[in-house]
């Protein structure tokens, strides 16, 4: 059966796209029976998501498994139909640098958003997250290595893998890489909501993050570029405006009373900009001179 996919997978542009959408789907999807796999040992995933995550063993768990499955879907896909190795996904030897810059072009990112929405706003307030007096500095500290490895890294480098490297390097050949950009980032926004209610301005954001974080893999094919971004990103929601230090809280940071067509559309002006500056850096040979070809599979 594998044989024969791989078989008609070299000859059918049609069956090209069908295989990569469906092994990209197969990865988010994996989570609807983990999803409900968890309901069964007494774990709502569906009200810890996002800001509300407690990390419990539990949950915990359940989310490394579905990195774990997820990955292995991705894994496989190479090895039986692809008969590429894992590392032609944007596996590039600079991984510290690239993480670096991408982290710190994702807090910039989120700063940026924010910081239009406190100009205009009339509240703000900042409210340090109290970390009980019974917390020890080790047991925190081992939180916040959880939460920048376990939970901001990993769950970043899962949905880039999945959703940006595997299916652009599968597909740039054949189809425009915008039409790519569009259905991952359907794929990779929907997935977000198959434990959480849907909310047409976290949808926005989302999707435009996705655009960017696809156009950014494409023009540098480096995987730690991306993951780099997602993680600041998150890291920024997290720690400045989340409520709970056992996920990296600090701060949380509300600002409030603002026009809402700021709300609405600041963001999308950010993202429109970044996309511009990305297209002008490649145009001028930025992506080429620092993020240089790597060896051809």
């Amino acid at each position: 059966m594998v044989k024969y996919i791989r078989e008609k997978y070299k000859k059918y542009l049609a069956v090209k796209i069908l295989v990569v959408i469906t092994v990209v789907f197969l990865s988010v999807a994996i989570m609807l029976p983990l999803v409900k796999l968890a309901a069964l040992f007494g774990i709502n995933i569906q009200e810890n998501v996002g800001l509300n995550f407690k990390p419990s063993f539990g949950l915990i768990f359940f989310f490394f498994l579905f990195g774990i499955c997820s990955i292995i879907i991705i894994c496989l896909a190479q090895k039986y139909i692809h008969q590429k190795p894992l590392s032609q996904l944007g596996f590039k030897s600079k991984i510290g640098r690239d993480l670096f810059l991408g982290f710190l072009l994702g807090v910039i990112i989120v700063a940026s958003k924010n910081i239009i929405y406190g100009i205009s706003a009339k509240t703000i307030e900042y409210n340090p997250i109290n970390v009980p007096d019974s917390v020890s500095f080790l047991t925190y500290f081992g939180y916040y290595i959880y939460f920048l490895i376990g939970f901001i890294a990993w769950n970043s480098f899962i949905e880039e893998l999945g959703t940006r490297a595997y299916p652009i390097e599968k597909l740039k050949k054949y189809i425009n890489p915008h039409i790519i950009f569009v259905i991952m980032g359907l794929i990779f926004t929907l997935g977000h909501f198959i434990a959480r209610e849907f909310d047409a301005h976290y949808f926005i954001g989302l999707f435009g993050f996705s655009y960017i974080f696809s156009l950014l893999y494409y023009y540098s094919r480096s995987i730690w570029l991306v993951v780099g971004v997602h993680s600041g990103v998150n890291w920024v929601n997290f720690t400045f405006f989340g409520t709970n230090w056992e996920i990296g809280g600090l701060y949380n940071i509300k600002i409030s009373n603002f026009p809402s067509w700021i709300y609405d559309y600041t963001g999308i002006v950010i993202y429109a900009i970044l996309i511009a500056l990305i297209v002008f850096l490649n145009k001028k040979g930025f992506f080429k001179k620092h993020f240089p070809e790597r060896i051809k599979y």
